[in-house]
């Protein structure tokens, strides 16, 4: 019992030389004083993670924000030339020119090619998830050659798309005449079966609306939603058919015990639970469709048709690069930058309450 009090009593006098240091302790003093080296180094360390993002920051700053920052100030230069660097004054006067097709120096109309660029695009993507859609749910239910098939659908996904553009006019073309006889394309021929004559698909005699000022070249629009349609099928496969693989089987049980028919547990189970990848689909497919311009060049040459016809945003920007006017192509990019947006903007509220994230 002694042992114990006194071994309570050491305790309590060791308890009061601490308190006591500590009071008299000058202010500010939290114990050993660090040199300025070492204070200096522990700071680097505390901020060690923004040295592994900086190479990124400025990859961004030099090649995204700096561009876009340009093109803001440029597209309000009036008559600016990027070769010369030379401008007229400030004002929108860019901005009326390009929604006119008054740019005085005969390249792409605007109009025409948002137009076409919207139609496509508006065209292409919503077919092209819905056909991604039923093809993943197909081959979810395929186990024995599922892995082939795959493969074979993602094929498109790897081709260069100039190239495979190029060889896929080939199908639709009239390519030429061969001892008085025309030599067509393989879709020409099978329209040849039904008694269909040959269509110039591609070409310049390619059949077309006039509406007001604009063309509307419904031959090569057809191709062209065809082309979009079949090579972006293969990215959408693989995002949604992964999707599928992590939905809850349980659903599909209690679906299969109350009867319900396949197209049900599609609209009513499947598609419900993979909307965050149907949505995000949506929105990189028309980002994608706006800015399309390698397949076009792929399927028409570099004119994107007869003068521009077929002609898209982003080779409409081009065309104002290669002339000199990049005024107008400024003010043209900040114009598809707005679109892009406002439409990125309406279909995430369409799809914001039709989403169920897991």
């Amino acid at each position: 019992m002694e042992e114990n009090t006194g071994i309570v009593a050491e305790s309590e006098a060791v308890e009061k030389k601490r308190r006591k240091a500590k009071a008299e302790r000058p202010a500010g003093d939290g114990g050993p004083q660090l040199s300025r080296g070492e204070k200096i180094r522990r700071a680097l360390r505390s901020q060690s993670g923004w040295l592994f993002v900086t190479p990124a920051l400025i990859l961004m700053a030099v090649f995204t924000f700096y561009p876009i920052i340009a093109a803001f100030v440029n597209s309000f230069k009036q008559g600016y030339s990027g070769m010369t660097g030379k401008f007229n004054g400030w004002g929108i006067d860019n901005f009326v020119r390009v929604l006119k097709g008054d740019t005085g120096t005969g390249g792409a109309n605007f109009v025409q090619c948002l137009v076409n660029t919207l139609l496509l695009t508006f065209i292409s993507v919503p077919v092209s998830t819905i056909l991604a859609l039923l093809i993943s749910v197909a081959l979810n239910s395929i186990k024995r050659v599922q892995k082939a098939y795959q493969t074979i659908l993602f094929l498109p996904y790897l081709t260069n798309a100039l190239a495979m553009g190029a060889v896929f006019a080939t199908f639709f073309k009239i390519i030429g005449t061969a001892s008085n006889t025309e030599t067509v394309g393989i879709v020409n021929i099978v329209l040849g079966w039904f008694g269909v004559k040959p269509i110039d698909w591609v070409g310049l005699t390619s059949p077309h609306w006039k509406i007001g000022s604009l063309s509307i070249p419904w031959a090569k629009y057809i191709v062209t939603i065809v082309y979009e349609i079949w090579s972006g099928l293969p990215f959408k496969i693989l995002i949604l058919f992964s999707a599928m693989q992590s939905i809850n089987k349980q659903y599909y049980d209690a679906a299969k015990v109350d009867g319900a028919s396949r197209w049900t547990v599609l609209w009513k189970i499947t598609a419900p639970m993979i909307m965050p990848q149907i949505s995000y689909l949506l929105v990189t497919g028309i980002m994608g469709g706006m800015k399309q311009y390698s397949a076009v060049v792929g399927l028409f040459g570099a004119t994107m048709g007869q003068d521009y016809d077929m002609g898209t945003m982003v080779g409409y920007l081009y065309n104002y690069i290669e002339l000199g006017q990049t005024g107008y192509a400024f003010a043209g990019s900040l114009m598809l930058f707005v679109i892009i947006m406002i439409i990125t903007f309406i279909n995430n509220k369409l799809t914001k309450k039709r989403t169920t994230y897991k």
